[in-house]
């Protein structure tokens, strides 16, 4: 039992490990989220300009993916 005579003692001040700072999490959020929705635009479009260069067609050939049921000959169920 403390005494009004003795100095509470107090443990040493350590910084907290959960201590953020909001606006530098929000700018660097932000930053990379414009980024990559830069960067998922930017794929969507070369794709589309690739299959314009290469095929003159409609439909370009490269672009789609062949299922092995849809080979001449059949296959499918």
């Amino acid at each position: 039992m403390a005494t009004p005579t003795q100095a509470p003692t107090t443990a040493p001040q350590e910084p907290d490990p959960f201590y953020y700072d909001y606006n530098t999490v929000q700018t660097v959020g932000m930053t990379l989220a414009t980024i990559l929705f830069v960067l998922g635009i930017i794929i969507i479009l070369s794709k589309k300009v690739k299959c314009r260069k290469s095929d003159s067609s409609p439909t370009c050939k490269s672009c789609k993916s062949e299922l092995p049921s849809s080979a001449p000959g059949g296959g499918g169920v």
